[in-house]
């Protein structure tokens, strides 16, 4: 760890306790590593061990407290967003290769999907799994706009689309096209998928329709101010963690037709690109911003 400070938590107003309550007293934000240019899609691969991506330097970074920041894979194809699915292995979105991407558990990778229709993603940005092994990611055009994040190219697609991928290999386009969409989670039950516009500054919430087949109307969930939302997570109790420009934002579950409360902040340094929870008793948040790596503890 390179430093510790108490963490900045700003309840908003009339939900100052219940914001509390969501931290152990004392709670710290702990910089971990730092040296990136753009820190993006952390996930826990054990108990103790963070891996992440550094999209511009073009590296898949790995964090334990044993060995502290490491190179796990360089050139990683501008990965972004990560997730562990039900079997153990990782899965990226990789903006280099316009593809979904796994991790193998003998440490090979292999592109799961790379094209809908014939025609090549534009760059997958962030992906979920569900408890049936579908992949859901969101296909954005950063790696092909922004050369930095990406190996550029020609667009294919008409338009910025969630997709889901079955295990059988099938991609199905599950949303009309959407300015800018980036992070995703579900609720604890499956029956809402959110989605952040990072274009447009809001959090829209699906609700989820005929096993995941398809997705019902949005419905804006929260506007957040600052923006914009970029990663999102669930904790258990069904309250959305969002990342944004000041840090994070922490919404109450409400319904699928409903928008959320937001409960409050917590500020981070440095702009805020992604979390995800994990540790050992999953209550850790990891965080990525700009070019650090925090922790911050939870209840």
């Amino acid at each position: 760890m390179l430093s510790s400070t108490p963490a900045e938590l700003v309840p908003a107003p009339g939900h100052d306790d219940e914001f509390a309550s969501l931290f152990p007293e004392g709670a710290t934000l702990d910089l971990l590593a730092e040296g990136g240019t753009w820190f993006e899609g952390p996930t826990w691969t054990g108990e103790d061990e963070i891996v992440w991506s550094d999209v511009v330097g073009n590296r898949l970074l790995v964090w334990t407290p044993q060995q502290g920041a490491g190179i796990l894979l360089e050139p990683s194809h501008h990965q972004n967003g990560h997730t562990v699915d039900n079997h153990g292995r990782l899965v990226a979105a990789s903006h280099g290769e316009r593809a979904v991407v796994r991790r193998e558990l003998d440490g090979s990778w292999h592109v799961l999907v790379d094209r809908h229709e014939g025609r090549r993603f534009n760059s997958p940005n962030d992906l979920v799994v569900d408890s049936h092994d579908a992949i859901w990611f969101t296909d954005p055009r950063y790696g092909i706009d922004k050369p930095e994040e990406g190996y550029g190219g020609t667009v294919e697609m008409d338009g910025c689309r969630v997709y889901r991928l079955t295990p059988d290999g099938n991609a199905t386009a599950v949303t009309p096209p959407h300015p800018g969409p980036n992070g995703l989670a579900f609720s604890p039950d499956e029956s809402v998928l959110y989605l952040a516009d990072s274009e447009v500054g809001h959090i829209l919430a699906f609700e989820v329709l005929d096993g995941g087949a398809r997705l019902g109307e949005p419905v804006t969930f929260a506007r957040l101010d600052p923006g914009p939302p970029d990663g999102i997570r669930v904790d258990p109790q069904g309250r959305v963690w969002t990342s944004c420009a000041s840090g994070i934002q922490v919404f109450a579950a409400r319904g699928p037709s409903e928008p959320g409360e937001r409960l409050g902040s917590v500020a981070v340094p440095q702009r805020t690109a992604n979390l995800a929870f994990g540790g050992p008793e999953g209550k850790t948040l990891a965080i990525t911003a700009t070019s650090g790596l925090y922790r911050l503890q939870t209840r």
